[in-house]
C-alpha cells in the first residue's frame, strides 16, 4: 500500500457528503463571475469559498518548570493566527493545545490522543529533549508532520546507531536549534576568539544539558581550551545555593551553564545572593540561560552574562522589529526565543501549505515543500537542512546589558550559517 492510499484509508479522507458538498462549493464557484468593478472601479475578486479546517496538536508545557515557555510559544501562535485571519492557505485553522507537563509518558499520551482521537493534521510543539525522543517513533509511525518548536537534541534530526536514543524522520522537521548549535560555536568562540584558557561546566542534570556541556566542551577542546571540572543540578531544583556554593569554592572563573525557564531563573538569583560576579567569576551559556523570559525577572542581576543563541531581542533586522513591535502591542510584553521559534514555525508551515495550495493528504509534496521553505524571519534568513530537517543559521555571542531600564542580549559576535553535523 502506498503512502497516499494509507491517508485515504485514515481519517483524513473525505466523507462522501463531505466530496459531494465541496464539488458542488466547486460548480458553484466555476460559474460564478471571476471579478466584479469595485466601487473605485478597481477589479474586486468574491472571496474564496475557505478549505477544510486545518487541524494542528500544540503540544506544550504549561506547568512546572517549563512552563512560561509554553506560554510564550502559544502566545506567538496566536498573534501569527489572528494577522492572518485565523487561515492557513484558506484554510480556517483550529489548533489544540495539549500539557506535555514535562513527562515523557504524559507527552506520549498526548501525541498518541493527537494521532488517534484528536486526529489532527499536522503536530507542533515540545520544550523537552527527553519528550521529543519518547514520541518520535509514534509521530514516524503514523506519518504524521511534525514541525518541533524547541526541544534541541542533537539525535531528533540526526542518523544514529539502531535510532538510539532517537534519530531523524522524513516527517519531523525543527525550527529551533540543536544542541551543537547553541553549545559548540561558543565552546570555540571562547578558545579561540576570547582567549579564556579554562572552564568549568554546570547544567542541568537531564539530557539536553548533558549534551549541551559535551558540545560546549567539544569545541572548547578543540579550541585549546581545558575543562576543569563538571556539577548538574537537578532539573527543577528550588535552591540553587548550594550548587553555586559548590562553583564559588572551585578556582576556575568561567562557568558554562544550561539552564532555562525557573531554573535559569534560580540559579541567577543564588549567584547574585553568593557575590559570585564581584569575586570575580563569569556567567556564561546556552543562551536561554538569560532569555527574556529570565531577564523579566531577574533584570540586571545577569549583567555581563555571555551567551550564545540564534537570536536575541535587539537583533537589527526589519523583521525582527516588526515581530517585537507586533508581539509588545498584543501582549505588553518582550518576545522571547521560544515565541520566536514558534512564530517561525507557523510561517514555515504557512509557506508550504500555500506551495501545496493547502492539501495535506499528500505528505511526500507537503515534506517537499517544507524542505523548500526560505524565508525572512526574526532571526534572520530561515531554511531547513534538506538533509537533518533542522534548521542552518547564524548564531550570535550576547552580552546581557540594561537598555531603556531593560535587561537585554546585546550581540558581540557571530559564527555565520550554522549546520548540525548530522551525525
Amino acid at each position: 500500500m502506498s503512502e497516499n492510499e494509507g491517508a485515504e484509508r485514515r481519517t483524513y479522507r473525505l466523507t462522501r457528503r463531505r466530496f459531494l458538498a465541496a464539488s458542488s462549493a466547486a460548480a458553484l464557484a466555476a460559474c460564478g463571475p471571476a471579478a466584479t468593478p469595485g466601487p473605485s472601479g478597481a477589479s474586486v475578486t468574491p472571496t474564496a469559498t475557505p478549505g477544510p479546517a486545518l487541524k494542528i496538536g500544540m503540544l506544550l508545557p504549561f506547568t512546572k518548570v517549563y512552563a512560561e515557555l509554553g506560554n510564550s510559544m502559544q502566545r506567538a501562535t496566536k498573534l501569527y493566527l489572528k494577522q492572518k485571519g485565523q487561515a492557513l492557505a484558506n484554510r480556517p485553522v483550529t489548533v489544540v493545545y495539549e500539557d506535555e507537563a514535562n513527562d515523557p509518558v504524559v507527552g506520549a499520551q498526548k501525541t498518541q490522543k493527537f494521532i488517534d482521537s484528536d486526529r489532527v493534521d499536522l503536530m507542533m510543539g515540545i520544550v523537552a529533549t527527553p519528550i521529543a525522543y519518547a514520541v518520535r517513533n509514534a509521530i514516524d509511525a503514523a506519518k504524521l508532520i511534525f514541525i518541533e518548536t524547541n526541544a534541541g537534541g542533537n539525535a531528533l534530526t540526526r542518523t544514529t546507531t539502531d535510532c538510539k536514543p532517537s534519530c531523524k524522520s522524513k516527517y519531523i522537521f525543527r525550527s529551533s536549534f540543536s544542541s551543537y548549535q547553541i553549545s559548540y560555536p561558543i565552546g570555540e568562540y571562547f578558545a579561540t576568539q576570547k582567549g579564556v584558557k579554562e572552564v568549568f561546566t554546570f547544567v542541568a542534570d537531564y539530557g539536553f544539558g548533558t549534551e549541551s556541556a559535551a558540545d560546549f566542551t567539544s569545541g572548547f577542546t578543540k579550541g585549546g581550551g581545558k575543562i576543569t571540572g563538571s556539577l548538574k543540578a537537578p532539573l527543577g531544583s528550588a535552591d540553587f545555593l548550594p550548587f553555586v556554593t559548590q562553583l564559588k569554592g572551585q578556582q576556575t572563573k568561567d562557568i558554562y551553564s544550561f539552564f532555562s525557564g525557573t531554573d535559569a531563573i534560580n540559579y541567577i538569583r543564588a549567584w547574585t545572593q553568593l557575590g559570585m560576579t564581584a569575586a570575580g567569576y563569569k556567567m556564561n551559556g546556552a543562551g536561554f540561560l538569560t532569555e527574556q523570559d529570565v531577564l523579566k525577572e531577574v533584570g540586571d542581576q545577569a549583567s555581563g552574562a555571555t551567551t550564545s543563541l540564534f537570536w536575541a531581542v535587539t537583533l537589527d533586522n526589519a523583521e525582527n522589529k516588526a515581530f517585537v513591535d507586533a508581539y509588545q502591542k498584543e501582549y505588553s510584553l518582550l518576545p522571547d526565543v521560544f515565541a520566536v521559534q514558534a512564530w517561525d514555525g507557523m510561517q514555515a508551515v504557512d509557506l508550504a501549505l500555500q506551495a501545496v495550495k493547502g492539501d495535506t493528504t499528500n505528505k511526500d509534496a507537503f515534506i517537499a515543500a517544507l524542505e523548500n521553505v526560505k524565508f525572512k524571519s526574526p532571526r534572520g534568513d530561515f531554511e531547513f537542512d534538506k538533509d537533518t530537517h533542522n534548521p542552518i543559521q547564524d548564531i550570535y555571542i550576547r552580552e546581557v546589558k540594561v537598555q531603556s531600564g531593560q535587561a537585554v542580549n546585546t550581540i558581540v559576535g557571530k559564527v555565520a550559517r550554522v549546520t548540525d553535523p548530522g551525525k
